[in-house]
C-alpha cells in the first residue's frame, strides 16, 4: 500500500504575539536612539546636586530658626514667671516686715501718747515768773530771751531733721490730761511761695503778734481784747500781752504770754544764712496780773516759729531772654524764692474751775488750736495781698 503523502504547512506567526513584539522592538529603538545623544558632563550633574542640597540646607536651617524661636520665646517667658514669682515673693516679705514695723511705731506711739497724758513734757518752756515792778519784769524778759531762741530753734532743726521742708507737712495729737484739761501738740511745715524776700514774711509774723486779737475777733467770732501790753527795746522784739476773749457759749479764757521775734541776717546754726525766729510761752505766775480761775479759763501757749528762705529752681518757657533760651534749649531759668515755717507748738486749756456746761466745755477742747490757725491765714492775706496791690 502506497504511504500516505505528508504535507508540511510553512509555521505562521500567531497575531498575538505579533502585537508583544512590537512595542518592545519600539522601546529598543528608542533606547538605542536616546544612547545616540549626547550625555551630559559629570560636572554639571554634581552642580545640580549641590543647588539642590543648597536649597535643603536653607530649609533646614530656617526650620531649625524657627524652633530655636520658639523654645528660646518659651524660655524667655518662663524665666520672667520665675522672676516675677520671686519678686511677689520678696515684696510679701518686704510688706510683712513693714506692717510689723508698723505695728511697733504705732506701739511706741500709743506709749508715748500715755506719757504726754500722765505726765505732759513741754521741751520749750522756760519756767517764768513775772514780779509787779516794771523794770524787774523787763530785765526777767531779757534775760530768757537767749534761752527761748535756743530751746525753739534746737526743738524745730529735731523734729524735721527728716522731712523734706519743701512739701507740706502737719501733725497733731489732742489728748486730755489726768487733771482734766485739755492739751495738743502740733507740728508743721508751711510754703510761703513768690514772696518778695524772707524779711516780708517776717514783717508780716510781726504784725499779726502786735494784732492779733482783732484776727481772733473777725475770724472766729470769739471777741478779744489785748487788756496789758508791755514791749522792751533791744535787738529783738520783745513783748509781754495778755489777751480776754469771751467764745459763741460766753465761756472767757485768759492768755498770759511772752513773746520774743528777731531777723537774724546770719545765723550760725545755719551756715550763716538769714532766718528769723520768733518764740512764744506762758507766764506762770504774774504778780501784777494774777490769774483768775474763778472766772476764766487759762489759756497757756508754747510755741516756736522759724522762717527760712529757699530757691527753687524753675524754667519758663518765653522769649525775654533768647541767649539763655538758645543755651539751655529753648528754656530760660528763673530762682522763685520760697519761704518755709517751721512750727511747733504745745497748747493746753486748763480745766475749768467754775460751771460749764458739757457742750460749752466739749467745744472748748475741739478749739484748742484755733488761733493757730487763724495765724497762718492772716499772714498769707498780708503778704499775698501785698503782692497783688504792687
Amino acid at each position: 500500500m502506497p504511504a500516505a503523502a505528508v504535507h508540511i504547512l510553512p509555521a505562521t506567526k500567531s497575531p498575538s504575539r505579533l502585537g508583544e513584539r512590537q512595542p518592545l522592538a519600539d522601546q529598543r529603538s528608542e533606547e538605542l536612539a536616546a544612547k545616540k545623544k549626547k550625555r551630559k558632563a559629570s560636572y554639571l550633574v554634581r552642580k545640580e546636586e549641590v543647588g539642590v542640597l543648597q536649597e535643603k540646607l536653607q530649609t533646614l536651617q530656617h526650620q531649625v530658626a524657627s524652633l530655636e524661636d520658639r523654645n528660646g520665646g518659651l524660655g524667655l517667658h518662663l524665666r520672667r514667671q520665675r522672676e516675677l514669682l520671686e519678686l511677689e515673693a520678696k515684696n510679701a516679705t518686704l510688706k510683712a516686715s513693714l506692717c510689723g514695723q508698723q505695728r511697733a511705731v504705732a506701739t511706741a506711739q500709743s506709749l508715748l501718747a500715755l506719757c504726754v497724758q500722765r505726765q505732759p513734757i513741754n521741751p520749750m518752756h522756760t519756767p517764768l515768773h513775772l514780779p509787779k515792778p516794771w523794770s524787774a519784769r523787763r530785765q526777767a524778759l531779757l534775760e530768757i530771751k537767749d534761752e527761748k531762741f535756743r530751746r525753739g530753734y534746737q526743738f524745730l532743726r529735731a523734729r524735721s531733721r527728716h522731712l523734706n521742708l519743701l512739701m507740706p507737712h502737719f501733725s497733731e495729737e489732742r489728748y486730755e490730761d489726768l487733771d482734766g484739761g485739755f492739751g495738743c501738740v502740733r507740728f508743721e511745715i508751711i510754703q510761703f511761695p513768690g514772696v518778695r524776700s524772707l524779711r516780708q514774711v517776717f514783717d508780716a509774723l510781726t504784725f499779726y503778734l502786735f494784732n492779733m486779737e482783732i484776727s481772733i475777733s473777725e475770724r472766729l467770732g470769739h471777741i478779744t481784747v489785748r487788756e496789758d501790753y508791755d514791749s522792751v527795746d533791744s535787738d529783738a522784739c520783745i513783748s509781754n500781752h495778755r489777751l480776754i476773749s469771751k467764745d459763741d457759749n460766753g465761756v472767757t479764757s485768759e492768755f498770759n504770754a511772752v513773746a520774743f521775734a528777731q531777723f537774724f541776717q546770719q545765723f550760725e546754726g545755719l551756715g550763716g544764712r538769714p532766718c528769723a525766729m520768733l518764740a512764744t510761752d506762758a507766764v506762770d505766775e504774774d504778780e501784777l496780773h494774777p490769774y483768775v480761775p474763778k472766772e476764766r479759763v487759762r489759756k497757756d501757749i508754747t510755741a516756736a516759729i522759724l522762717l527760712t528762705e529757699e530757691r527753687v529752681t524753675q524754667l519758663r518757657h518765653d522769649n525775654d531772654d533768647a541767649e539763655s533760651q538758645e543755651r539751655d534749649g529753648g528754656q530760660s531759668r528763673s530762682d522763685e524764692v520760697v519761704v518755709v515755717m517751721q512750727r511747733a507748738a504745745f497748747v493746753k486749756t486748763h480745766r475749768p474751775q467754775f460751771h460749764v456746761p458739757d457742750d460749752a466745755l466739749t467745744e472748748l477742747g475741739n478749739g484748742i488750736a484755733d488761733w493757730g490757725a487763724v495765724m497762718i491765714q492772716a499772714i498769707r492775706d498780708i503778704i499775698y495781698s501785698q503782692s497783688e496791690s504792687q
